[in-house]
């Protein structure tokens, strides 16, 4: 079992608060999410090719390739060549995944996207293996990219964002058919067809303020959430303060 690092006394309460109000997120009663890794580019370095070599060849998507909600798949290095056995092992559909490697101290801890169905991914990703609806992706994807989740999970990890890490991570579930799983999965899609900086744009605000909720902190609580983002800037931490008051 791991160990948070609880500074404060308000740490303490919201760790079990979001403990008590959401499963862990790979529990048959919550998401039962599993995530894995596809290729590794050293043992897998014979399946690659220099991107432009072969025109129907799967992009390869690396960890610095992925920030929230989008993927920048033209700036791939590599692709896997058609003939390669690794493209009967990776799925060809769209797939939730998230970075690999972070820190407590960046910007952003848990950082998350969805691989389009022709990618492939290398071990810098983790990738989403149980076959679910990409609108249940999507709703999936915009929660993971919340600050609440982002500061629980940052409460463990040292430079490693781990499967197990994640696979215990409290997650709220949300069933289709729920305005707040609708909301989330068009903002969450809104944002990654989007061209302006994702912390910007009003959904960006939507989602942390649905996902403070779907975690029922208080406004308090929600505030020292924001207040451990010192590199986020100010005005967005407050844009998502007020949606979340605006919705309370």
């Amino acid at each position: 079992l791991g160990v948070p690092e609880l500074a404060t006394d308000a740490d303490l309460a919201i760790v079990e608060a979001v403990s008590a109000s959401a499963p862990r997120l790979g529990a048959k009663e919550g998401w039962h999410a599993a995530f894995g890794r596809e290729l590794n580019a050293s043992d897998d370095r014979e399946s690659f090719a220099p991107s432009g070599e072969y025109a129907t060849g799967r992009p390869v998507i690396e960890g610095k390739q992925i920030d929230a909600f989008r993927v920048a798949i033209g700036s791939s290095r590599l692709v896997v060549r058609p003939s390669a056995a690794a493209n009967q092992r990776i799925p060809r559909r769209a797939r939730h995944a998230y970075r690999d490697i972070a820190s407590a101290t960046n910007r952003l801890t848990l950082i998350a996207a969805i691989i389009p169905a022709r990618a492939v991914t290398t071990h810098t990703l983790f990738c989403l293996r149980t076959p679910l609806p990409l609108a249940t992706q999507r709703v999936l994807c915009a929660l993971l990219n919340s600050y609440v989740a982002n500061y629980v999970i940052r409460l463990r990890v040292n430079t490693h964002v781990t499967v197990s890490l994640v696979s215990r991570l409290p997650v709220p579930v949300v069933h289709p058919g729920n305005p707040r799983f609708t909301r989330l999965e068009r903002c969450a899609e809104t944002l990654a067809r989007g061209n302006d900086p994702v912390e910007e744009m009003e959904e960006y605000a939507e989602i942390q303020a649905i996902a403070a909720h779907l975690y029922r902190l208080t406004p308090a609580q929600f505030g020292h959430v924001l207040s451990t983002f010192p590199l986020v800037p100010s005005e967005v931490r407050q844009r998502a303060f007020r949606r979340f008051i605006d919705i309370h």
